[in-house]
């Protein structure tokens, strides 16, 4: 017979202890989570700060064509290489050239494939010697041996001054290589005759990279010409006394016979002149010019020098049409304008601040 187990029995006063420890285990649980959620949150604000100011900005992307990206990281690595190799850089325009530079090399990869246009075996490394070393004609008594030293010496150099990797600095070239060739294909489609101004001008520089004291006196040189010839003075010796371009300035002026095309927006200007007629000053920024045509001929066969720039007309003509023909998403802004993407700009500020001091 089964023996008949004797009932516990839990008096009130134990049922108060056991629920009185409960609770004291309760908050200690609590306390525990509570101190370690503390401690968790406390180390976690140096890691957020961490991570959204060193981690997660270079790695945003500012530049995307197609399925190309490129990081803020990589403009900022790009920026403090033009400063340590000793360039000038204006934070105010060189990252949007720079920007412009990729998007003009992703357009140029996409045509030359599309075109068959392909690099020579060793063009691409040949160039990127000849860029390091040189091309001069006494190079060539030096041993092989010491050329590829020397070489290998001044690439190392070069590549952890410039913040590039190889692979990014041989797609740089690539692209300047490719650009040169598909410039003279769409150079074959140009027409070795074309209407032509025999054109003198007048170039002041604004001076926008020598200070105020130098913009303020380009202006004032600006004003004086637009007064002199107001009054009807003469062209070529204006040309003598002010221009900027001191080559053509010893002759009065006298730039020579100019293809329609070859001066870009300025074209429209020069060809709406009439024979021995001067025109308003045009400011495109960086100059201001004053035109004055002699003659126009009609059909002019075309100078080797103009046809090299109606090549690059050509070529600057195909890069605008391009752009329709590619998704492009740029994030970049150009300060604290509240923008959305105005940040990444103020960021490489910094860095380039900071990377001075060090």
């Amino acid at each position: 017979m089964a023996r008949q187990r004797t009932p516990v029995i839990i008096r009130p006063s134990q049922r108060r202890q056991q629920s009185k420890l409960q609770r004291e285990q309760g908050k200690q649980r609590a306390l525990i989570v509570a101190g370690i959620i503390a401690v968790l949150f406390i180390l976690g604000i140096p890691a957020y700060g961490y991570w959204t100011n060193f981690v997660a900005p270079p790695k945003s992307v500012v530049l995307q064509i197609d399925d190309t990206k490129y990081t803020l990281g990589f403009l900022t690595d790009y920026m403090k290489g033009l400063q340590a190799l000793g360039a000038q850089v204006d934070l105010n325009v060189e990252p949007f050239i720079l920007m412009q530079q990729l998007q003009q090399d992703e357009f140029i990869r996409s045509g030359a494939d599309a075109e068959g246009i392909t690099l020579e075996p060793g063009e691409l490394e040949q160039e990127t010697r000849d860029r390091l070393i040189g091309v001069s004609p006494e190079l060539a008594d030096v041993p092989e041996d010491q050329l590829d030293r020397e070489f290998n010496e001044a690439y190392t150099q070069f590549l952890d001054t410039s913040n590039l990797s190889e692979d990014q600095h041989k797609s740089f070239v690539e692209a300047s290589l490719l650009k040169e060739k598909l410039r003279e294909l769409l150079g074959k489609k140009t027409s070795t005759t074309a209407k032509q101004a025999n054109l003198s001008w007048i170039v002041v520089d604004s001076k926008q990279s020598e200070g105020q004291e130098a913009v303020i006196a380009a202006q004032e040189t600006v004003i004086e010409v637009i007064e002199r010839l107001s009054r009807g003075e003469n062209f070529a010796l204006l040309a003598e006394a002010f221009s900027d371009d001191r080559n053509t300035a010893v002759n009065g002026g006298l730039y020579g016979w100019v293809p329609e095309g070859a001066f870009g927006s300025l074209d429209e200007t020069i060809f709406a002149l009439e024979p021995g007629e001067t025109s308003e000053g045009i400011n495109t920024g960086d100059f201001t010019y004053f035109f004055k045509v002699a003659e126009f001929d009609d059909e002019r066969t075309v100078e080797a020098e103009m046809m090299d720039l109606l090549k690059e007309a050509s070529l600057q003509q195909w890069l605008a049409n391009e752009r329709g023909n590619h998704r492009i998403t740029s994030c970049f802004g150009s300060g604290s304008a509240g923008g959305s993407c105005d940040w990444q700009y103020d960021w490489l500020i910094k860095q380039m601040r900071a990377a001075s001091l060090e």
